[in-house]
C-alpha cells in the first residue's frame, strides 16, 4: 500500500495537471450562470451569518482551503472582514500568484489540505469551496477535513460548498453524499442545504433569464451541491 506521503504527492501532481489544463464551459467573469451561483451562495451565506447572530467579520480570522485566486477571500469584505486575517492556501501556482497580485492584503500560501500549516485553533471560520470533491482519495480526504478541523477553534464553523454527485464525463471530479458528509465531519453540528441548479440545466436557464434559473432551482431534485455550515463542538 503506497504511503500517505506517496499518495499526497501523487494527488497534488494530478490536481496541479488537472487544473493547469482545464477549461471550464463559461468561465468569462460575465458569464450568467457564474454570476447566479454566486449571488445564490452569498444569500445563503448571509442568511447564515444573521441566523447565528454574526453581524461582522470584523474580528474573525478566516481560511480558504483551495481557495484558487482568492476571489472569496476577496468578497468577504463585504461582510467585515480584514484583509489581515484573511489566509489562502491552494495547489495551483498560477492561481496563487494572481490571488497575490489582485489581493496584496491577505496572505496566500502554496500548501496541501492535509498538511496546513497554522496552529491549531487559530480560524474561527474556515471555507472550503468545490475543493474536496477535487481529491480522490478518500484516506486523503479524511486527513484533509482532520487538518481544517484542527486548525479550527471550538465554536467556529467549517463552511462546505460542494458537488453532491459524480459527474461521468469529469473522472477528476467524485461527488460527497450527504452520508459521507456526515462522516467525514463526525463531532460537528451540522446544518446542510441543498443548492445551485445542476450545470448541464443551470448554464443554458441562466443565458436565458435570471427568472427561469430562479424557477427552476427551486425543485430540490435539480440541485447538484451540498452547501454546509458546521459548528466544531
Amino acid at each position: 500500500m503506497p504511503s500517505e506521503e506517496a499518495i499526497r504527492s501523487a494527488d497534488t501532481e494530478r490536481i496541479r495537471k488537472v487544473f493547469e489544463e482545464r477549461k471550464e464551459p463559461g468561465g468569462s467573469f460575465f458569464d450568467a450562470y457564474r454570476l447566479q451561483t454566486y449571488q445564490e451562495r452569498y444569500e445563503h451565506l448571509l442568511s447564515f451569518f444573521r441566523e447565528i447572530g454574526l453581524g461582522s467579520l470584523e474580528k474573525l480570522r478566516i481560511l480558504d482551503v483551495g481557495c484558487g485566486s482568492g476571489g472569496h477571500l476577496r468578497r468577504m469584505a463585504d461582510f467585515g472582514v480584514e484583509p489581515a486575517n484573511c489566509f489562502g492556501v491552494d495547489l495551483f501556482r498560477r492561481s496563487l500568484c494572481g490571488a497575490r497580485r489582485l489581493n496584496p492584503n491577505i496572505q496566500f500560501l502554496e500548501a496541501h489540505g492535509a498538511r496546513l500549516p497554522f496552529a491549531d485553533e487559530a480560524f474561527d471560520l474556515i471555507f472550503q469551496y468545490t475543493m474536496l470533491t477535487s481529491v480522490l482519495d478518500a484516506r486523503l480526504r479524511r486527513e484533509i477535513v482532520s487538518e481544517m478541523r484542527r486548525t479550527l477553534r471550538p465554536g467556529g464553523y467549517l463552511i462546505w460548498y460542494d458537488f453532491a454527485y459524480s459527474n461521468p464525463q469529469n473522472p477528476n471530479v467524485r461527488g460527497i453524499g450527504r452520508k459521507e458528509i456526515r462522516q467525514l465531519l463526525g463531532g460537528f453540528r451540522i446544518n446542510l442545504r441543498r443548492v445551485t441548479l445542476a450545470p448541464p440545466l443551470g448554464r443554458p436557464a441562466a443565458g436565458i433569464s435570471p427568472l427561469l434559473y430562479r424557477l427552476l432551482v427551486a425543485i430540490p431534485l435539480l440541485r447538484s451541491h451540498y452547501y454546509g455550515f458546521a459548528q466544531k463542538q
